[in-house]
């Protein structure tokens, strides 16, 4: 009898056919549904990666390739096993040690033109390259060590074509607006010392004519001026490029504008931080830029009421360069420098025109300072950008890539 009620509550938990029914089936049954979930959830992101119009790949913290979608065969044209046997370099026009910078940087590739996005060139099986924009980020274990590394790009070639087509377009314009300026420019002195010729031709006076020569004069120094602008502009001519330190052009300036900001009792703020960097570039030419920009900050803030203030800082900034191919260490740095006056501001629709030639809001001035400025500052390959509000203030910022002996 025992036996009987002992094999009947065997049955009740066991099927006929041995397999375990009631919660422990449901279980399983649960476990099914999480598999088959997560196996299609998986094939989503394999379709979503390998089917990515971008180029995507990943690597281990050896720069060694391990996935990859594609894109990326598509483009540099290697198979699948070539790809597996290559190092992520080697598919970059660059150094091994530059993307192993990026690596040791948790993948912070900071680019002067495109921010987080480097600027690299791809090389395809076939040897050509290509202009890509790349984006890295590092691949973390469950310790949170770093593992690996993911690159994404995108081919840049036509985007360059258009940039290169748009830059002639404005270079077009730009020579418009320069002959439209020049001959404004221009025609008022002439209009001026034909008037002066005109009263020449009818005085019998010697005393009138000899008040008249000056004036004559003056008008052809400032012809002979603008002339001179424009040929520098137009032909800067070679720069006598040496290491130079940016704290002492920027003294060099000061000292040169120091009767202006005494007479506008104008306060000069200093912050050069620690560093003290040497760039690689000719002292007369930036002295000229700082010079430039240190009067017309003088001049807005002349323009003021309040308590006036000059604010010049100098920062050294880590950057990739990923121009540099041969012979020069790829990773380089930046030297940021800051010139804020707290004047009257620029208007926001002049701000996009304040580097072409002769634009100027003033009442005298050429309106080459500031697009000689920015020729000089291309000439070192540097950049000058300018941001303002009105009112408030004016800030412009200049970058130059460091010199390391």
């Amino acid at each position: 009898m025992n036996n009987m009620i002992y094999t009947s509550k065997l049955r009740s938990r066991f099927g006929h056919n041995g397999v375990v029914q009631g919660p422990i089936d449901e279980r399983l049954e649960h476990l099914q549904r999480e598999v088959e979930s997560l196996r299609e959830e998986k094939d989503y992101f394999v379709s979503v990666i390998r089917n990515f119009r971008n180029g995507l790949l990943t690597t281990d913290n050896k720069l060694k390739i391990v996935h990859f979608n594609r894109t990326v065969e598509r483009l540099l044209g290697y198979s699948p096993d070539e790809l597996r046997r290559m190092k992520l370099h080697q598919l970059i026009q660059t150094k091994e040690e530059t993307v192993l910078t990026i690596l040791k940087k948790g993948g912070v590739c900071v680019d002067p033109k495109t921010g987080e996005m480097g600027e690299f060139n791809f090389i395809t099986k076939a040897g050509n390259t290509f202009p890509v924009e790349a984006c890295f980020s590092v691949i973390t274990a469950l310790d949170g060590s770093v593992c690996g590394m993911t690159c994404t790009f995108r081919d840049v070639t036509q985007k360059k074509r258009m940039e290169k087509a748009l830059a002639r377009m404005d270079r077009f314009a730009s020579l418009g607006e320069l002959a439209s300026g020049m001959a404004h420019e221009i025609k008022n002195p002439l209009a001026c010392i034909a008037g002066v010729l005109q009263n020449f031709q009818f005085s019998d006076s010697d005393n009138s004519n000899a008040l008249m020569i000056p004036e004559i004069l003056s008008q052809v120094e400032k012809i002979d001026t603008i002339l001179n602008g424009l040929l520098h502009f137009a032909k800067p001519g070679p720069a006598e490029m040496v290491p130079l330190r940016v704290t002492e052009i920027i003294d060099a300036t000061l000292f040169l504008v120091d009767r202006y900001l005494q007479e506008k009792a104008i306060e000069v703020h200093l912050d050069y931080g620690k560093a003290d960097p040497l760039v690689n570039g000719d002292e007369q030419l930036l002295q000229q830029v700082f010079l430039n920009i240190l009067m017309n900050a003088c001049e807005a803030l002349g323009e003021v009421e309040r308590k006036r203030c000059l604010t010049i800082t100098v920062a050294v900034q880590d950057n990739i360069n990923p121009e540099a191919v041969k012979g020069e260490d790829d990773a380089y740095e930046v030297v940021e420098i800051e010139v804020k006056d707290n004047g009257k501001g620029i208007e926001k629709p002049f701000l996009d025109s304040i580097f072409n030639p002769f634009f100027t809001t003033k009442f005298k001035g050429t309106g080459l300072g500031l697009a000689t400025a920015h020729r000089i500052m291309e000439q070192h390959e540097g950049s000058i950008t300018v941001a303002s509000c009105p009112l408030s203030g004016t800030t412009f910022k200049l970058t130059l890539p460091v010199y390391h002996f």
